[in-house]
């Protein structure tokens, strides 16, 4: 009796582990197949140009998924029931969920930003204070690298419940210079001479509204807002070379400023 209970246990447990076996390989198989797979559809999607904001917010999605069919194929070789281990892998999951509901919220931020594109990869932007380049959207956080270089990392709820702005969407930019002059000076001549040299820059649009008005009266100058309208691709190239432009012109006509540094701003409007 004893022999037969060995002889018995000993083909379960040969059933057992050639299962166990066969449920190995497909794990590693389909591992192997998920990743080959995924890397498929992301090089079909960048030939296709698909918009790289969807395109990375939607391969790890479909990689979680390719794998979850992979661990239930394997699971199902073992010959354990499928749908009892669904259902143990959904109360985990809700349980899961529940103790992650910042996560969620992430999540449905990330959908939310693919879907309304208020930015999408490689617009630069201003959000909660950052202003960067935008490296990644993935399907919890946002990615931002910095003038500087610095990479500032947003979670996707928190960046679609405040204010963004997008700095890539319009094709020009308008370039604001903020400076300030003695109540002393002719004040026509200044705004012909400045309103001049905005006319032969070259990269200011003459299409776009050219102005140099008085913006304010403090106690000791009169403060001039100076604007013209760039392609947003040489923004700050001009910005910078009119920066020191400014200062040349008024000095080259005897225009002085107030000892007060002139200060450069860069408007936040587009057209």
């Amino acid at each position: 009796m004893t022999e037969e209970r060995f002889e018995w246990l000993f083909e379960k447990l040969m059933q057992f582990g050639l299962k166990l076996l066969v449920a190995i390989l497909l794990f590693l198989g389909g591992m192997w197949l998920a990743s080959k797979l995924k890397n498929l559809i992301r090089r079909r999607m960048i030939k296709r140009q698909v918009d790289p904001s969807i395109r990375e917010f939607l391969i790890p999605i479909l990689d979680v998924l390719f794998k979850i069919m992979v661990l239930l194929t394997a699971v199902a070789a073992v010959g354990i029931e499928v749908t009892s281990f669904s259902a143990i892998m959904l109360g985990l999951a809700a349980g899961v969920g529940m103790s992650l509901q910042g996560s969620l919220a992430n999540f449905a931020g990330g959908l939310l930003i693919i879907f309304f594109k208020p930015f999408k990869i490689d617009d630069y932007i201003e959000a909660l204070g950052n202003s960067g380049t935008v490296k990644s959207i993935s399907i919890l956080y946002t990615t931002l690298i910095t003038d500087n270089q610095q990479m500032v990392v947003v979670p996707n709820a928190i960046l679609l419940n405040n204010p963004i702005k997008n700095f890539s969407i319009m094709p020009t930019r308008r370039l604001d210079i903020k400076i300030g002059i003695s109540f002393n000076e002719n004040l026509e001549k200044t705004i012909e001479v400045l309103k001049k040299m905005l006319e032969n820059e070259p990269e200011i649009l003459k299409d776009k509204p050219i102005t140099v008005e008085v913006q304010e009266f403090t106690e000791s100058r009169i403060n001039l807002a100076v604007r013209g309208f760039t392609k947003r691709e040489v923004f700050w190239d001009t910005y910078y070379r009119l920066h020191k432009q400014t200062f040349e012109t008024l000095k080259g006509h005897d225009i002085s400023l107030t000892p007060t540094p002139s200060k450069m701003i860069v408007s936040d409007k587009s057209e």
